[in-house]
């Protein structure tokens, strides 16, 4: 009993950093890429690019990324869940609160700076690209069957990614457009929080 508690204890242990490893391998090809989008654009960059910076090969990389694609998008899979989570009558301080879609750990205060340069050229760098821009719409339109699960309705979801639709355009809009923190925040609660509230009076 003792010799299989700690061989169970053993497997139990290389699991784990098994799994911890793959994460921070993910995670640093992410990061990677992440710098070259930004540098480059995403269509100048290469999978055999950012293969060669993460020093790992093309196959590691499709192993976590089946697509080039999916490196710029790495975080909507987060940004879906807690949509999700939320549906339907929490989402308005996911699409409000801050900045971050999906995200009220960073507020509007800490949207200055660094972060917000970094979001303006992430934003740059999307709108550079016809194959992100439609990828983005790709994404958005898989999240209507959770939501409608989540909801109870697939009306209800197929609006709300409307809305989450018009969030990211608008807000995208106003980073290009060098816009402040404060007149963007401003546009959001107008535009898309007009949206909300039309949504709610839908499904009152």
């Amino acid at each position: 009993m003792a010799i299989n508690l700690t061989l169970s204890i053993n497997f139990l242990s290389m699991y784990g950093l098994r799994e911890r490893k793959k994460a921070a391998t993910r995670a640093a090809i992410s990061d990677v890429a992440t710098r070259l989008f930004e540098a480059r654009g995403f269509e100048a960059v290469t999978v055999a690019d950012i293969a060669a910076a993460a020093d790992v090969s093309k196959k590691t990389v499709f192993n976590y990324f089946p697509a080039k694609e999916d490196l710029f998008f790495d975080a909507e899979d987060a940004v879906r869940d807690a949509l999700v989570a939320a549906a339907p009558g929490s989402v308005r301080p996911l699409l409000l609160g801050g900045p971050m879609l999906g995200s009220t750990a960073c507020t509007w205060r800490d949207f200055s700076g660094d972060l917000y340069e970094g979001m303006r050229i992430w934003s740059a760098t999307e709108h550079a690209s016809p194959a992100l821009t439609a990828r983005r719409l790709v994404i958005t339109q898989s999240w209507v069957e959770p939501l409608s699960a989540a909801s109870g309705s697939e009306a209800w979801a197929a609006m709300f990614v409307g809305i989450v639709n018009l969030r990211n355009a608008t807000f995208a809009t106003a980073l290009l457009e060098h816009r402040a923190p404060r007149t963007i925040q401003r546009r959001l609660r107008t535009v898309v929080g007009g949206a909300l509230d039309a949504l709610d009076r839908a499904f009152a």
